[in-house]
Order: structure tokens, then sequence, then C-alpha cells
């Protein structure tokens, strides 16, 4: 199995199951003693950012962190500058960066989409950090080319799993440039309107302390200071914006409605001509995550993606919306964030959040995202799923914020029927068939699309083992790329000596290896019922059937009682039978989510309902 995939999915595990320690033990890496921004904006939309931060480092982990420091820039659009920076010790000596400890290479995206990607990362390397040193750099990086003509944003955030002595922001800006702000935790506003034609704004943070992250929370930057300024009125004038430089490049060519009308062939269903030509550039175009800002705002054009088959989200976009414009499908560009940021500012800032794009075809109401690569038709995932986001125009229609879909029971499911054998010697050997739907479709199908080929019986072994049990098992899989059909898979499994023989004794109901998404998992990561922070939750229906078939010299002496829990985030039932020698238990999870998240004051009533769940899932089967 390959290594560093090993390692990243050991990591996932580890985060999945582990919270950050109570604000009372928590050490941050570093200190930010200082952090100066100044914008000097000029009537064009171009500008200069110098900053200036000066950070203490803690312990081992800041200097882990810091010491060394990366810049990432588009060599289209900006120049970045080291003016200076260096390292004071402990003791007090200053040890100055050399010039050969400062490092400019390429992307490392680059080198698979040369020519879609002119990114440069600068990196500072620092001599000489240990705990209780301090790194200063002093930087300026030109915007020479506004992103939109004429416009100006800048967005600045001060994570707040450190703690602040001193932050601030100041703008210079011509004084007959109009800005749109929205500010959170930093005090401040506008100093001068017109001092020698220079308008002035400054915000600041003082003595702000840490506050330690939590699993499955949105992003830190959602709850720490930040601000956006920008010239944008609207965000209906951001949608237009891009659509004034992108609309152009979805030109329908005669290689594009050649390939639609070969895509196509035989379909006269449009919905799934739709699916067809969505299909086709999830398959065939290969994904190069380059976040929108960082890639410009403007696609290459549809011709170009079509012939280097490769392409960003917003040249996936693109091709497909040229490939349905040439079968008379309308389609819209969707600009969402991608990450776990849920916060939307009041002040249209295009770049402040907003760094993915995806499609919108609205004669089925359908959203799209091509760069899922193993999502069907019409299913987000999961970190696009309740997302603010800004719809361009369509037609006559204006730009304008949406929401967009949830995961519910409905549509997205997870439905596994196990078969158990239990034999004398306790051990249990088992199969399951699991159906997936929705979401859960497209975790599944992106979970084995991932492994190395061949290394299904590891991944199984992994996950019986962080489950908590010892075995041995194997995925059985078809193709992840086939999009037409709902994504299936099924299990083996063995767990020797699963159950004390001979009796008496008590054991759980096995559970194996059924679905990535399962009962059990639907509550990961809630914690404590003092969560100072969100909690991401999704909706969905799980229906667990279990079969086990027992050795005769096996007597039942007590099932477990049927459970039904009912709260406002969903409902849960279970049934436990015994006919002749098999055990069938039945488990219905359905959960049901109004917006991506749960505020932490919700965060108990769930608790209270995952405690039920779980104190069922671990109902024991009393046997002689």
């Amino acid at each position: 199995m390959n290594g560093q995939f090993m390692v990243h999915l050991i990591s996932a595990v580890i985060t999945a199951h582990c919270t950050v320690a109570f604000a009372g033990d928590y050490s941050p890496p570093v200190t930010v003693l200082s952090d100066e921004n100044i914008y000097t904006v000029n009537g064009d939309g171009t500008s200069t950012h110098d900053q200036t931060r000066a950070i203490h480092i803690e312990n081992d982990e800041g200097v882990r962190t810091y010491g060394q420091v990366s810049f990432r820039y588009s060599n289209e659009f900006q120049k970045f500058d080291v003016i200076e920076a260096y390292t004071t010790t402990r003791d007090g000596a200053r040890i100055d960066v050399s010039p050969n400890a400062i490092f400019t290479r390429q992307s490392s995206l680059s080198a698979y989409a040369p020519t879609f990607d002119d990114n440069l990362v600068k990196t500072i390397v620092f001599p000489g950090v240990e705990p209780g040193a301090t790194v200063t750099m002093r930087t300026r990086e030109t915007q020479v080319t506004p992103l939109f003509p004429g416009q100006f944003s800048a967005d600045d955030t001060f994570p707040n799993d450190k703690a602040i002595k001193n932050a601030s922001v100041t703008i210079n800006a011509p004084s007959s440039m109009k800005l749109y702000a929205d500010v959170v935790d930093m005090p401040g506003g506008l100093v001068a309107s017109d001092v020698k034609g220079v308008q002035t704004w400054h915000w600041s943070i003082k003595d702000a302390p840490a506050h330690p992250r939590e699993a499955y929370a949105p992003s830190i930057d959602d709850r720490s200071p930040r601000l956006v300024v920008t010239t944008f009125p609207s965000y209906e004038a951001v949608g237009q914006a891009y659509l004034a430089r992108a609309q152009t490049q979805m030109a329908v060519t005669s290689d594009i409605q050649e390939l639609a009308n070969e895509v196509t062939k035989g379909i006269t269903d449009r919905r799934v001509q739709a699916d067809a030509i969505y299909q086709w550039v999830s398959r065939n175009i290969r994904y190069v995550a380059v976040f929108l800002g960082f890639g410009g705002v403007v696609p290459h054009t549809a011709q170009d993606v079509l012939n280097a088959r490769y392409g960003d989200c917003k040249d996936h976009t693109t091709l497909l919306q040229a490939l349905l414009a040439a079968k008379g499908i309308k389609s819209s560009t969707v600009l969402v964030n991608a990450d776990s940021r849920y916060w939307l500012p009041s002040a249209a800032s295009p770049m402040a959040v907003f760094n993915h794009v995806i499609t919108y075809i609205p004669e089925f109401d359908v959203y799209v995202d091509s760069t899922a690569g193993t999502a069907r038709f019409g299913v987000l995932p999961f970190n696009e799923e309740g997302k603010r986001a800004l719809l361009t125009g369509l037609g006559d229609e204006r730009s304008h914020v949406v929401t967009l879909p949830l995961a519910h029971a409905d549509a997205d499911k997870v439905i596994v029927r196990t078969e158990i054998m239990l034999d004398t010697l306790g051990t249990v050997r088992g199969n399951s068939e699991v159906k997936n739907r929705g979401e859960y479709d497209w975790i599944a199908r992106s979970t084995f699309a991932r492994l190395p080929a061949g290394s299904e019986s590891v991944f199984a072994q992994l996950l019986l083992t962080t489950s908590g049990v010892d075995g041995t098992g194997n995925y059985i899989h078809g193709d992840v790329k086939d999009l037409w059909n709902a994504f299936s898979f099924s299990s083996v499994f063995e767990l020797p000596d699963y159950a004390p023989f001979p009796g008496p004794g008590a054991m759980r109901v096995p559970r194996g290896l059924g679905g990535l998404n399962n009962i059990s998992s639907a509550f990961e990561g809630l914690g404590s019922d003092r969560r100072r922070t969100p909690y991401l939750f999704k909706g969905g229906y799980f229906s667990e059937v279990t079969k086990v078939d027992l050795p005769i010299a096996m007597r039942v002496l007590s099932l477990p009682k049927p459970a039904s829990v009912t709260s406002a985030f969903g409902t849960y039932t279970s049934s436990y039978a015994l006919e002749g020698r098999t055990v069938t238990v039945t488990r219905t999870l359905e959960l049901t989510s109004r917006t991506p998240y749960l505020q932490p004051d919700e965060c108990p009533a769930l608790k209270k309902m995952a405690v039920s769940i779980k104190r069922d899932l671990a109902a024991q089967i009393v046997y002689q």
C-alpha cells in the first residue's frame, strides 16, 4: 500500500477521533507580538500591501510552524518582495536571514499544469529558531494587475488559535473611491475622509487571548477577528463582473459541438443528455486544484481546456457549460467556498470567501461540480452543501446569492445488509452488502478511488482496528467512475475470538465491515456538552440489518430491548428478534438538518440523542 496514503489515512482517523484539549490545558504554539498591515490603493485598483509581523515562538510546535514561512502569489497579477527577515534569539541576539535562505519556486501544481498555473511560492527559512525566540518579517505584495479592472478588494483574518498582542489593518485610498467594509471583532473605521485626496481607514486588535480549536467545526476563520474591504457595491455587481470576463470563454466551437453530439448520441431525454455531458467532463478533464484568485478569475477558453484535457475549477465549468450550450441546455456559473468556511460577509468582496466555481442547470434545478470527479449528477460534495453561494446572471436574471442544497434523508442514504455466522470457538465470519445514495455515494466512491489498487484488505484491517476489534477482511467494489448507477460495494470479514465460549457470556452485535458512513459514525466528533464552537452536522438515512447465525451449543438467555429515540434532529429505532438459531437486528436512523452546522447551545440536545443511540449500539446478547 502507498505509504503516503496510509499516513494520510491514519492521520484522518486520528483527527476524526480526537478533539483539542480544553481551554485551560491549551498551550498555543506562538504568540503574535505584532502584525501590522498597510494597504496603499491606487485609483485604478492596483495596490501595495506592506506587512510587518513579529511572532514569538512558544514551544516545539511553534518551531515547526514558523521555522520557515511561505507566501504564495500569482506571477501574472502580483509581485512579492521580502524587505527584511530575522530571528531574535531568546538571549536578545539578532540573526538576519541571508538572501540564500529565501527561496522562490514554482507552485507544485505547475509541474502538472504548466500552462494553467503561474503561481510562485516564496519561502523564508529562519535561523536559530527555538522556543523563546522571535521571528520578524517585513514583506510587500504589489497587486500590479487587479483581478477585476478598476476594482480593489482586501480581506484579512487573524486566526484566534494564537494570542495576539497587537494587530492592525490600515487602508489608504483615493478619497473619490467608494469603499464598503464588513469587520468582525476589530474596533476601528474611517479615520480621515479627505487628507490631500486620501481617505484612511484603520482597525486594530489588542491583547486577544488564544482559543483552542475543536474537531468537526467550521473554519477557524469564521470565528476569528476579520475584515473585508471592497469597492464592489453588491454581490450582483461581483457576479456581473465575473461574467463580463468569463462569458466569452464559453464559445461553442465546431470541436465542442461535435463532442457534445458524440457524447449524447442516441440520447433524447434532455436531463440524461446533461448527465452524459457532466460525466464526460468529470472523467476526462483532469482537475488542477488552483483556487479562484490565485489562478485569476478569467478561465481559459472552452476549446483550450478541451485541447489540454485539464484545468482548474473555472476551466471545468467553462467547458461543461459550453458543451451544455451546444445541446441547447442553459447553465450558469456559481461562485462558492470549497473548504470549511461558511461566513459570507455583507461587503461583497469576490475573493474573501469564494475560491471555487461550480455549475447550475436551471432546467432541472440541479447544481453540479465536475471537479468532484466521482460525484453523480446533482450530488455536491459535503463541503459545499448548505453554503451561501453567488449564482451569476443567467439571461435577463441578475446575479444573486443562493443557498446550496443540504443532505437529507430522502436522497442521501446508506443501506447495509449483513449476514454473520458465529462458530463454537467464538469466531465471527460475515459479509455485508452496502448500497449508497447521494452524498454518501460520493464519499464511498471517493474513498475507494483514492486507495491504491489491491490495498482494499489493508484498508479493511485498518478500519477494524480503529473500531476496536481484531480481525481481517476485504472490500469488493465495482467501477468508481461508473456514474450512471448508484454505487454499491460488499465486504467479507473474520473476527477471531469475538465471543467468549463456553458461556455464560454476553456479546455486542458484531458490526464487521459495513458502510463507510454508518449509524455509529453519524455523531463522531460531537465531544462533550461543553462545545464552544459550532458542530458540522449533516442529514441522511441509515438502515442496518444484521442476521447472526448462532452455534447449536449456544442458548440465548436474553436479547436487548427495542429502542426508540426521537429528537428535533431525527429518529432512531431498533428491534431484536430470535427465530430458530438466527438473531435479526434492525436499526434505522433518520437525521434531519436545516443548516450545515449546529450552534453550541444546540449540541446538548444532539448529545442526548447520540448517547441513547450509542447505548443501544452497545447492548449485548446474553447467552449460555
